[in-house]
């Protein structure tokens, strides 16, 4: 086998060209054609009759052509690992050719960059830390209580007001007449939760029970009906109910509504604070660890592949059409395309391919050990913490997961063991509500 690799100026694009005889090519065939010969059902002829000069006659030029597509990936894979070629992606085969007993092609594929790292002292790192106070904790049981909440009818005298719910008729006109959709009967309506088109539940506040009114909006240029899009309406209104939030009290049922058994203020208190400091804790190390794992990739200059950039993306992308189909949505109707994940595509194989050398130079790699303490923390949080066990044990993927975050947390110790730190203090809902 003759092979000459071209090597570019600059880019990650090789070139290869391959020279090999076609003698084991023929011997191939006539293997394949010998055992396809020995099951071959034709008319005329018993199973394994078939004359071997009918069976090359009708498959000879499918079997060849596969022997050969078998054949240059074989050689192919061989060249590379002769020259010591690191490729990126897979090879686009071209000029492929049979002549004078010898197989010819060439190929175009890239090869890995070459990735130099920065010293991790040279890295500043300004790394996020928080605390659960008591007003966080209220702040969550307040929402505990929200979710429980009833809607209570208001003294006649009341105004409605962002956050309290109506209870409406409506009719729409448009041009003093109405339209078609834009008429409903005791609809209840929480004033701010934007459910209606913009105006709407605006012109509703100040309203009493028993109160009418026309209120002016306009359609949205967006909105889904062509003949209402953008287009100035009235509503008549009328308000039969003004009704205010009620939370429940923090009572024994109450506090065992939510799973905690003792039903005691105490104890539902407890409870809260440490499942929030645990999510907290979570959060924080995630938002961490990207933050460390940014500041070093930011740190590194490299020319990407783009067939792993392309692989990326289009990774991103499925993912996100999963996402709308499980909501309901056609993805093909959204216009989404590769293009709008690139981006994050070569953030992601940037971050990938740093890493990557990284873990080479140090020989980090997850352990035993560090995955089972990983998983039984993860399980400890569920009623049946064995179940969650087993389900690990079953799923070799979600431990590959486990594997990449423990990998990730060793260079993240790593590198803060050397770089420059400033912790900076940050509220629970900024960790936790943008937590990477």
């Amino acid at each position: 086998m003759q092979v000459t690799v071209e090597k570019p100026e600059s880019g990650l694009e090789h070139t290869i060209n391959v020279t090999l005889p076609s003698t084991d090519l023929d011997s191939k065939v006539e293997k394949r054609l010998a055992q396809m010969r020995s099951t071959v059902k034709m008319d005329g002829f018993r199973p394994g009759k078939v004359p071997m000069s009918i069976v090359k006659k009708r498959y000879g030029g499918q079997v060849r052509q596969e022997m050969l597509g078998e054949t240059v990936q074989a050689s192919f894979y061989d060249a590379i690992a002769k020259e010591e070629l690191n490729i990126a992606g897979y090879p686009q085969f071209h000029k492929l050719d049979e002549q004078d007993g010898q197989i010819l092609y060439s190929a175009k594929f890239e090869v890995f960059p070459k990735i130099d790292l920065p010293k991790f002292s040279d890295l500043s790192v300004e790394l996020n830390k928080s605390e659960v106070t008591d007003k966080d904790v209220d702040t969550m049981i307040t929402k505990l209580r929200e979710q429980k909440s009833a809607w209570k009818p208001a003294n006649g005298n009341k105004k409605a007001k962002k956050g309290d719910q109506v209870i409406i008729d409506f009719v729409g006109k448009k041009d003093g007449v109405e339209f078609e959709g834009g008429k409903a009967e005791d609809v209840p309506l929480e004033l701010g939760s934007g459910r209606m088109i913009p105006g709407f539940e605006d012109g509703i506040e100040g309203m009493k029970k028993g109160e009418e009114k026309t209120i002016d909006v306009t359609f949205p240029e967006d909105y889904q009906s062509e003949e209402l899009k953008g287009q100035a309406v009235t509503f008549d209104i009328t308000v039969h109910s003004v009704q205010t939030k009620v939370l429940p009290e923090i009572d024994e049922e109450f506090v065992k509504s939510l799973g905690v058994d003792a039903g005691t203020e105490e104890a539902l208190t407890a409870e809260v604070r440490s499942n929030m400091e645990k999510e907290l804790a979570r959060a924080v190390e995630n938002k961490n660890r990207t933050l460390v794992l940014d500041a070093l990739s930011d740190k590194v200059e490299v020319t990407l592949p783009q067939a792993l950039v392309e692989q990326e993306a289009q990774t991103l992308l499925n993912r996100q059409a999963e996402q709308f189909k499980q909501q309901g949505m056609n993805p093909e109707d959204l216009g989404i395309t590769t293009d709008m994940f690139k981006a994050d595509a070569e953030k992601r194989v940037k971050i990938g391919l740093v890493l990557g050398e990284v873990i080479k130079e140090n020989n980090i790699e997850a352990t035993e050990e560090g995955r089972k303490a990983f998983i039984e923390e993860q399980a400890s949080s569920y009623d049946d913490p064995q179940e969650v066990i087993q389900w690990y044990a079953n799923n070799p993927d979600a431990q590959k997961e486990i594997d990449a975050i423990l990998v990730e947390r060793e260079i993240t110790k790593l590198i803060l063991s050397e770089a420059k730190v400033k912790e900076v203090s940050k509220k629970f809902e900024e960790i936790v509500n943008t937590a990477a």
